[in-house]
């Protein structure tokens, strides 16, 4: 009875310890962490077991599974081996990674395609279910999540797209497209509805962390403006007003303004629901300051902004449709800082505590 239970003790030491992949290609510098602590220098060819955690730095690899799972991290990222089974004589197969931070590609091997109910690729925000596919996803430092359906190609240059499914704590959505894409901010909200973007997949990077794709952009202000909709109680964006030929209607008036009784009828009703069409959008910008100084966020916020914390530094960005300003301000002191850029004004923008010296731009 000894004997026995000594030969099972070195069979489970031995799976629990199995390689199941290696590197595959390395450029730079990179490392991976283990389950004792221990960090270790990627190099071309190192086994991968389960629990690993991949780190990038200024350097990119892919790793290369038993099952032909493919995935490729980019710069500045990090992935982590949840899980790994694969063992198809006892019809076992099982696969989990966690996309913790920058840009990672995610190619599907046979544990997708014989167990694909058994394949979970998370993020910090979503969940990803694979039906044997590629996609991408790009993490930013609070655990916001863009995920892009690609196409899968061999080497003869035939492609197919396949399906994935994006789950946060309120919602899903199906990708099924090539270069769909949709982001998920925070668990608690809803993935945004699937929008196919115009992307070369070799941008897939993590410039798409300090500059989403104009779809992206686009789709995320429509929902803020919606947002500031609901607050108020008022529909801005349900307005057809704009789309009526008053000129045509055959009980139109010509009257001069002292013969208006604007009360009477639904002109001024008109008039209101235009006015609050545009001020949702000011409305918009005012609640975003305010948000801003009460909490000091940072991340991807409202107006296209970008703010981060690297350590020392404060790093503040903001595209415009033509120009591109970029700041990198001493975490020692605090800024109040006003900005002008195009058709695009916020005032009043706190960086630090205090907003103790006064940044003014102007760009036109």
């Amino acid at each position: 009875m000894r004997s026995l239970l000594t030969i099972v003790l070195i069979l489970v030491s031995w799976s629990a310890y199995a390689s199941i992949g290696a590197v595959s290609e390395l450029e730079g510098k990179g490392k991976i962490k283990r389950t004792d602590g221990a960090k270790i220098d990627l190099e071309q060819s190192l086994d991968v077991f389960s629990y690993d955690e991949v780190m990038t730095g200024q350097g990119r690899t892919a790793i290369d599974f038993i099952d032909n799972t493919r995935v490729e991290v980019t710069e500045h990222s990090k992935l982590i081996i949840d899980e790994f089974v694969y063992d198809p004589a006892n019809n076992q197969g099982g696969l989990t990674l966690t996309a913790a931070l920058g840009t990672v590609r995610y190619a599907s091997g046979q544990i997708a395609k014989d167990y694909k109910d058994n394949v979970k690729i998370k993020t910090p925000t979503a969940t990803i279910g694979v039906r044997g596919t590629d996609f991408a996803m790009i993490v930013d430092e609070l655990g916001g999540s863009t995920i892009i359906l690609l196409p899968s190609c061999n080497s003869n240059g035939n492609c197919v797209v396949g399906e994935i499914t994006v789950d946060s704590d309120m919602g899903q959505v199906i990708l099924n497209q090539a270069f769909q894409a949709t982001r998920v901010e925070v668990a608690e909200r809803r993935p945004t509805p699937a929008i196919t973007l115009e992307i070369d997949e070799s941008l897939l990077s993590n410039l798409l962390i300090v500059s989403p794709p104009r779809e992206i952009d686009e789709q995320e202000d429509e929902q803020s403006v919606r947002s500031v909709a609901d607050i108020l109680g008022l529909d801005f964006l349900e307005i057809d007003v704009l789309d009526q030929d008053l000129l045509a209607q055959d009980d139109q008036q010509w009257q001069t303004e002292l013969d208006i009784d604007f009360l009477a009828g639904d002109f001024l009703g008109d008039v209101l629901a235009q006015l609050n069409k545009i001020l949702a959008a000011e409305f918009l910008s005012e609640l975003t300051d305010v948000f801003v100084k009460k909490e000091q966020k940072v991340g991807q916020l409202p107006g296209n902004i970008i703010l981060l914390d690297q350590g020392s530094n404060w790093f503040f960005r903001r595209e415009g449709s033509s120009s591109v300003v970029q700041l990198r301000l001493n975490k020692n002191y605090s800024y109040t800082l006003d900005l002008q850029q195009d058709d695009f004004t916020t005032r009043d923008f706190i960086i630090g505590e205090g907003g103790g010296n006064d940044i003014n731009i102007i760009q036109k």
